[in-house]
């Protein structure tokens, strides 16, 4: 059933706010240095990130919804992911973290504003707030990737840690792997309105039957199964990836 307007306009606020909250966590518990440097040529400063999501919620709120002219058409090509791979990104004349900071409050407000006149009728973008929906996603995913950031910088932690006591008691007295039986279930979506196209539509699968760990591979785990062969066995492989494995020469992960 579609959501009536207002229940609609609260939502979709209740969605942005909470993805601005973590995105700023994520920002605000580094200095500058931090922010402005990349901490491996796999993941990008955390100051792109920042200004790369207010870019994308300018471009497709303000401007494809809003009909607005652009604020900063000149930064536009510095924060496509498409036009410049991660590992140059910290070459490009970045907009500084105040900057960053100072542009995404300002669409920030502008969205908002934008909100409170918003229809949800029309054209594919609006219907059902799709392109709201699209937008905090999008800022939900990098505040995933600026996550895996702070995993891998180093110095010392910067984020509070979660709560102890969460793990049952029998925690570590899991067996390693349960075997799941498979079957058809039904993947995707007919009817969410903020579902992306590769999402649609509702289809069924049938999933053969497959073991899984119960707990997540760790980088010791997987250097065993390197040592053990693993790496070099074609059971593992799909045949892309098991003739790039021999094209590239490669023995392990790079």
């Amino acid at each position: 059933m579609t959501q009536p307007a207002e229940a609609l306009r609260e939502a979709i606020a209740r969605e942005l706010i909470g993805a601005r909250q973590r995105t700023a966590l994520l920002t605000d518990s580094v200095d500058e240095d931090d922010l402005v440097r990349q901490h491996s040529p796999l993941m990008s400063p955390l100051v792109w990130d920042l200004a790369h999501i207010a870019n994308q919620e300018e471009l497709w709120l303000l401007r494809e919804v809003g009909g607005r002219d652009s604020i900063h058409p000149e930064i536009d090509p510095l924060y496509d992911a498409f036009e410049h791979p991660r590992s140059e990104r910290p070459t490009l004349p970045l907009l500084a973290p105040g900057e960053a900071r100072a542009y995404g409050h300002e669409v920030r407000g502008r969205v908002l504003d934008l909100l409170d006149r918003a229809t949800f009728a029309g054209p594919r973008l609006l219907g059902g707030g799709f392109a709201f929906g699209m937008i905090a996603q999008h800022e939900v995913q990098h505040d995933e990737t600026m996550l895996i950031t702070h995993q891998i910088r180093s110095g010392a932690p910067v984020l509070p840690a979660s709560r102890p006591g969460l793990a049952p008691a029998d925690a570590f007295r899991l067996p390693a792997e349960v075997f799941v039986p498979g079957g058809p279930f039904i993947m995707g979506t007919s009817t969410e309105p903020w579902a992306l196209d590769n999402e649609r539509p509702a289809h069924p699968v049938d999933v053969a039957p497959f073991y899984l760990d119960t707990t997540p591979v760790t980088c010791g785990a997987y250097t065993e199964f390197i040592a053990d062969g693993g790496y070099d066995d074609p059971r593992w492989w799909k045949a892309d990836g098991w003739a790039h494995r021999h094209r590239a020469g490669l023995s392990a992960p790079l």
